[in-house]
């Protein structure tokens, strides 16, 4: 496991980074998978096949699921072989199952989850990974297919998985953890110039997950979203692409979402429902504050009004 980058909490620019004292551009002890044991758990990963997908897959491993299956328009049989080296040191190999996928196509995304249902009978953990980040440029400058096709992915997808897999998701046991995880972004919350659609689309899904969780929580099924922190992954063309007003933010490792998403699902966490997690966050800190933030209503999107009449 590389070492923990942690750091005093210095804001990084407008953005939610003051939450815990700490934050981290890699992972680090308290976090580790494993740690954990999600021994009989059953798992699913959208866009596993390569960058943070395939991190949350391993890690996942790593903490002792069972079944994991993973889902990519490309191939990805080659990571059933990671995937069972990264639980080597565990009494009992996981399961692996990759999916052909496609998460903008509704027939697609059946034939995933009843084959998902046929190999494992059972699911309790749904990952959103499955997005792109589209082009930079002004509006006014954009190709209307190409920012259409960010919420198509960004938002559309996860709203097909999730209804797809919910039934799954239902019937798995009720005295068992379940949990819907929507990956979405900081940038949800910042306005950045050209980059409206990735920003749009985040957003929405920022209240897909709230609603979520408001339809499905009280079912037993708790719905979540994490920033992954700033990664130069490959949605965004790599490390070279990054304009240079942005490079200076984008530090954090895939281990570090991986490993926080499987720390978060280890135990019941019904509190979590229906907020917004960042990953760099310090996750130890963060839950320690559950009665602060459960009081307050907090790590919540919403319409905050407390202006004071002052006449």
């Amino acid at each position: 496991m590389p070492p923990s980058k942690d750091q005093p909490n210095i804001l990084r620019g407008p953005g939610d980074y003051e939450v815990t004292s700490t934050i981290h551009n890699d992972t680090y002890p308290e976090i580790d998978p494993r740690k954990l044991d999600l021994t009989g758990k059953a798992v699913f990963v959208t866009g596993g096949s390569r960058g943070l997908g395939r991190s949350m897959a391993i890690s996942l491993a790593r903490a002792g699921a069972s079944q994991i299956a993973v889902g990519a328009r490309s191939d990805v049989s080659s990571l059933g072989q990671e995937i069972l080296a990264a639980a080597s040191d565990r009494a009992n190999p996981p399961r692996f199952l990759g999916v052909k996928l496609d998460v903008t196509d509704a027939a697609s995304v059946t034939s995933a989850a009843a084959q998902v249902e046929a190999e494992f009978g059972k699911l309790n953990v749904l990952i959103n990974n499955a997005g792109i980040l589209g082009k930079y440029g002004l509006i006014a400058d954009s190709n209307p297919d190409e920012w259409w096709e960010v919420q198509e992915v960004n938002v559309r997808g996860p709203y097909l998985v999730t209804r797809a897999f919910l039934p799954l998701l239902l019937k798995t046991g009720a005295d068992e953890e379940k949990y819907i995880i929507n990956v979405t972004s900081v940038g949800a919350h910042l306005t950045n110039p050209t980059l409206s659609a990735y920003q749009v689309a985040k957003n929405a899904l920022l209240k897909f997950t709230t609603l979520t969780n408001a339809e499905y929580g009280p079912k037993g099924v708790t719905s979540f979203a994490i920033h992954p922190g700033n990664i130069p992954t490959d949605i965004m063309g790599g490390p070279s692409a990054i304009p240079p007003h942005h490079k200076h933010v984008f530090v954090e490792t895939p281990e570090l979402s991986g490993d926080s998403i499987a720390y978060l699902v280890s135990q019941k966490r019904e509190w979590l429902g229906g907020r917004y997690i960042n990953c760099t966050w310090d996750l130890p800190e963060l839950l320690a504050k559950k009665n602060e933030i459960v009081a307050g209503d907090k790590l919540k999107t919403k319409f905050d009004f407390d202006i004071k009449n002052q006449a």
